[in-house]
Parts: structure tokens; sequence; C-alpha cells
């Protein structure tokens, strides 16, 4: 039912550095993961080494077999601090779980953060300040933070886009909180190790970090630092971002089809109601585009997943569902979607 330590350790894996020259006793482990990110990595990297702190704290670099100069950059640093940095590599390309489950099971701190290559900490006491929070707070399995969302325009300068938070400023957060949103950035947050074992199907399904926030969720609440800590790249280099809508949809089907036999259905209304969302939010997209044929379809699978309830408020379904379906009436009566 879940993966065992024997099995993460047995993916390829090479680490250069490590030995008894490391940092000893590591209250945090830092797993930053990376493939073809050799524009970014730097930037990534950089401000873990800033991080102020009172306790030690070790980096893991996973770097998956990129076809540009990101394994180069990486030994750089490596050899700069090899105090701190440990680099994982190997000869074939494993894929973002396997990457992050192959630093996970070498991980030696008490506390675990993340970042991926093209992201970067924006406070220079991200890890302090989310430590102080875990440790203040015993009970509580994670910590989150506001994320900044950046996107370049058109002179290629990096601007802002926005920010990665919940829609509401909770005290703690549980499960049903973390289901139905996308709380937190996979940047901002800072969990407890021990409490986490990964689900046999946690290689499958398309992401790691949303179900990583609900397995933290089963074991304590969760919190958040109202505090921007990290900054997310949107570009057009993403793996995600890339993907086709209706890929996207399937993805989060079987995505929330694990997490649901996972928890025994215990939240199965909800999480029906959430891929509805989920799915409804990928048709209005496609509207926006112009893929009106793609739209219908999931139109249809938004519905699939919530009947008898509706996926939003019925006059903006309404609304959906002439544009969809009966443009020229959409367009005669000039609704706006």
């Amino acid at each position: 039912m879940f993966i065992s330590d024997r099995e993460m350790l047995d993916i390829p894996a090479t680490e250069e550095g490590g030995g008894s020259q490391l940092v000893e006793n590591p209250l945090v482990s830092v797993i930053l993961i990376t493939y073809n990110h050799d524009e970014f990595i730097a930037e990534a990297i950089e401000p873990v080494l800033r991080q102020k702190t009172d306790f030690p704290f070790e980096i893991l670099i996973g770097e998956d077999q990129s076809t540009d100069h990101t394994l180069k950059i990486c030994r750089i640093y490596q050899k700069k601090d090899p105090y701190r940095i440990r680099l994982i590599s190997a000869e074939t390309n494993v894929g973002m779980h396997r990457n992050i489950s192959r630093l996970w099971c070498r991980c030696r701190g008490a506390y675990i953060a993340f970042c991926e290559g093209d992201d970067y900490w924006s406070d220079d006491r991200k890890l302090a300040k989310q430590v102080d929070f875990l440790n203040k707070n015993t009970n509580f399995s994670m910590c989150g933070a506001f994320t900044e969302r950046i996107e370049r325009g058109q002179g290629k300068e990096w601007r802002s886009a926005g920010q990665q938070g919940p829609s509401r400023i909770l005290d703690a957060y549980g499960v049903e909180d973390l289901i139905p949103e996308y709380n937190f950035h996979f940047s901002s947050i800072l969990l407890r190790k021990a409490l986490i074992r990964f689900p046999s199907w946690f290689w499958r399904v398309y992401c790691a970090d949303r179900p990583l926030y609900l397995l933290c969720a089963e074991k304590g609440p969760v919190g958040f630092i109202p505090e921007y800590l990290s900054v997310y790249r949107l570009h057009e280099g993403g793996i995600w971002s890339a993907r086709r809508q209706m890929d996207k949809a399937q993805k989060g089907i079987e995505l929330f089809e694990h997490i649901d036999e996972y928890f025994d259905y215990r939240y199965h209304r909800l999480i029906k109601k959430t891929v509805s969302q989920i799915i409804w939010s990928y048709a209005a997209e496609c509207l926006l585009s112009g893929d009106s044929k793609t739209g219908r379809k999931l139109f249809r699978l938004s519905m699939a997943q919530a009947l008898p309830a509706l996926p939003a408020a019925p006059e903006e379904f309404i609304k959906v569902l002439i544009r969809l379906y009966f443009p020229y009436f959409y367009n005669l009566m000039k609704l706006k979607f």
C-alpha cells in the first residue's frame, strides 16, 4: 500500500558530495528538483544558500538528466559548498516523483522544504520563520505561505502575475479545506518528514504537491504564514502549463480518484464537486481561447462529475451552456462570460 524506503533507494542515483564533510545533524533538508533549468537554476540555489538560521540545514539537488547545462551549474555550486549541498543525479531520467523520492529517502532533517529549479525563495528567513512556527505548534504537520507569481512581459522582463495562496486565511487548515483549492505553492511549504509515507499510487499521478498536502493534513492541522516567502515562474517551459486542457482534466480525475479511495470515500461528495469545478475552469479557458469543441467536451465531463449539482451559479451555467452550444444566440444576446 505504501512505497518502501528500499524502493526509493533502488531508484537510479549517484551522489556527488556527502560523507564526513557534510553538515552534522541538519534540522531541515531542502529538496530542490531540477530538469532543463539552466536559465533559472542559479537563482533557485542562491536564496537557499542565503538562508539566515540558527540551525544547520542541508540541500539535496535532484538533477534529472537534463539536456542543457543544468547539471554543470549544479556541480559548480556543490563544489563551492560541499558542506551543505548534496547533488544526486543518474544516467537516466527518472521523472519528477521518483526524483523527489530518491532525495526524500536520503534526507536527514526532521523538516523538509521544497523548491523546483525554475522557482526561488524571496525571503532570507523563510526556513527560520517556518521552523519557528512548527516548533511552537507541535501538533501541526505543515505550514505554507504566500507565493508571488511572475511571468515574462513582451520585453522578456519578469513581471508580477498575481499570487498563489489560500482564498481564506484560517488559523488552521484540515483535509476538507485543502481538497477544494490549491492553497499553497510547492516552494512555500515546510513539513514534518516523520509523518509522511507515500501511497503506492504516488508515483503514478501527475503532481506531487497536492497529494502531499493532504497526506500532511491527515496527520495534523496545516498552518499558514501570511507573508510572501517564494516566487513561482509562469513560462513556456513549465511542464504543467504546456499540457492540453483535456489532458489536464483526465490527469485531475485520475489524481482525485486515488485520493478518494485513500480516504475511504469519506470526502467523496466534496472530491467530486472539486473535480467538476477544476474541469469547469478548463472549459472556461477553452472558451476564452476560442476552442469551443474541446470546451463542449470538458463541459459534459464536468457535468458527469457533479450531477445533479451544477458546478457554478445557475446564471453562469446558462451563459456557458448557450455560448458552447448556441453561439449565434450568445452573440445576439450579447451575453458576457
